[in-house]
């Protein structure tokens, strides 16, 4: 995977298989993702982006949060304590049992939300543009398909 010189450990070697270059996307794209999360005028971290998205499509409960991150619920809670406290969210019992706390997006989280995400949208766009309608056309299921098999091996967990 790696060339023999040290300085350049993850730059992909003329040999490499097709699980080392995914693994080596993925990691630069997540590199990326957070430095263009970091540099908003309302700096997030990948993970508190997905907790904004979560919350807004209304997955609202610590319990449901930890399920789709596949965190604990002290790492979850530690998250979502931070947030409330910066003013991303909020907190309020919920309608349907008082000892669940439901969380709910602020003015503030709905515009760093929105705005990470027309961020991430540019930047996908930019990814993709250099490509021919055919090899997108024919890129997207695959990773759709690898996407979706590595979730499954989430779940398994």
């Amino acid at each position: 995977m790696t060339t023999r010189d040290t300085e350049t450990f993850d730059e992909l070697g003329p040999d490499a298989t097709l699980g080392e270059v995914l693994l080596a996307l993925g990691g630069r794209l997540t590199r990326l993702q957070t430095e263009l999360l970091a540099a908003l005028e309302r700096p997030l971290t990948i993970r508190q982006y997905r907790i904004l998205s979560r919350v807004g499509a209304g997955h609202t409960s610590l319990t449901a949060l930890c399920k789709l991150a596949h965190r604990n619920p002290s790492t979850m809670s530690e998250s979502v304590d931070k947030m409330v406290n910066q003013g991303f969210l909020s907190r309020r019992p919920s309608a349907t049992s008082r000892r669940t706390m439901q969380l709910e997006l602020t003015g503030k989280g709905v515009n760093a939300r929105d705005s990470a995400r027309r961020a991430l949208d540019k930047f996908a766009a930019e990814l993709t543009a250099g490509l021919r309608p055919e090899l997108r056309d024919q890129l997207l299921p695959v990773l759709s398909q690898l996407y979706f098999g590595v979730q499954g091996n989430l779940d398994d967990r």
